[in-house]
This record gives structure tokens, sequence and C-alpha cells, in this order.
């Protein structure tokens, strides 16, 4: 027998995914790192993404599929803004699938790392979901890039790079986030609310 999704699981999953979007749409309007560097045929951006967020929630209270729907979802926004909009296909595509995965490993980190009421192994715990997707993010721009753009491999991977010591300072932050939201009792019950 195959598990099903219920109907107020996908409406959580859906609304994490919005949420995922506005707050990726906000964060990178509002905190440009390095704002439309030209590289031949693409234009590398940095900024500060915390769509995360979302995806952390969904994995924390949904478990691995809700969690990797949401990331998967919640990586539209970033999708466009870091890669379609800027010519850059492989991060156009590679985000969201990047998203997931880390949706997905928060999902099963979460069950094994996380006791409820520790806050530094909440913290550590996003840390450490997010290492599939900075290894994804690191073979994308080192091997996939070059060939499809044709940027040098080390100009690529230097990107890479910053991008994902970018985001593990993301992770720590989202994970001090998600620290206050789940000592918040009232949040905690609304999330848990959905699979209950």
């Amino acid at each position: 027998m195959h598990p099903r999704i219920e109907s107020k699981t996908l409406a959580f999953a859906a609304t994490m995914a919005a949420l995922g979007n506005a707050l990726s749409f906000l964060s990178i309007q509002l905190t440009p790192l390095a704002p439309n560097i030209p590289l031949g045929p693409v234009t590398v951006s940095l900024a500060l993404d915390l769509s995360h967020l979302s995806t952390f929630i969904a994995s924390l209270f949904g478990g691995p599929i809700v969690g990797g729907l949401t990331g998967l979802l919640s990586g539209l926004v970033a999708a466009f803004e870091f890669g379609f909009s800027k010519g850059n296909l492989v991060t156009g595509i590679g985000l969201p699938l990047g998203k997931a995965m880390t949706g997905v490993a928060a999902g099963y980190v979460f069950r094994r790392l996380y006791v409820e009421g520790s806050p530094l192994r909440l913290v550590a715990s996003t840390v450490v979901a997010y290492v599939p997707e900075a290894l994804l993010t690191l073979a994308l721009f080192r091997y996939v890039l070059p060939v499809v753009a044709g940027l040098p491999a080390g100009l690529a991977t230097a990107i890479a790079v910053q991008i994902v010591v970018k985001a593990f300072f993301e992770m720590i932050l989202l994970g001090l986030i998600l620290v206050g939201l789940t000592r918040n009792v009232g949040f905690s019950n609304y999330a848990r609310g959905y699979f209950s």
C-alpha cells in the first residue's frame, strides 16, 4: 500500500511554499550582497535567501516528504531571480532541486538529531540538512556551468564557494529563528494541527 498525503498536509505544504517564496523575494530584494555581475552569457548575483525557513518548518512538523515538496515549490522565486532571469539555466533548474534535497534531508535529520527543547541541536540540524544541497551547488557550478555557459571552471568554483559559505550562515540564522518559532506554543500547536 502506498502512503497517502492528506489534503490538509498538502494545504500545509502549499502554505509553507507560498511563505518560502515570499521570504525569498523579500530577502533577495532587500539584501543584495553582489547584485548582477555579468560573466559572459550569464549574470551572477548573490543575496540572502531566507526561503528555507518554510522548508525547515515543513520538515520539522511534516517530515521529509512534506519538507521536500515545500523546498521544491519554495525555490521557484529563487530559481527565477538567480537563474532564469539571469540567463542561467543551470541555477534555474538546480535551485529548486537543491531546496527539495534540503527539505528531505531536514525531515530525516530532525528525526534523528533534534530533541525537542534542544536549541543547539535544532540549529545544528539546519546546518547538517543543507549539506546535500551544498554538494549539489558545488557540483553544478564546478562541472555543469562551465560546460553550459563557457565559464572558466575556477571562476565558477569560486562563485559556488561564496554561495555555499553564505548559505551556511543563512542556515545558522534560520536555525536560530526556528528555535524561537518552536518555543512559541501557539505556533507549534498550529503547525502540529495539520498532522494530527
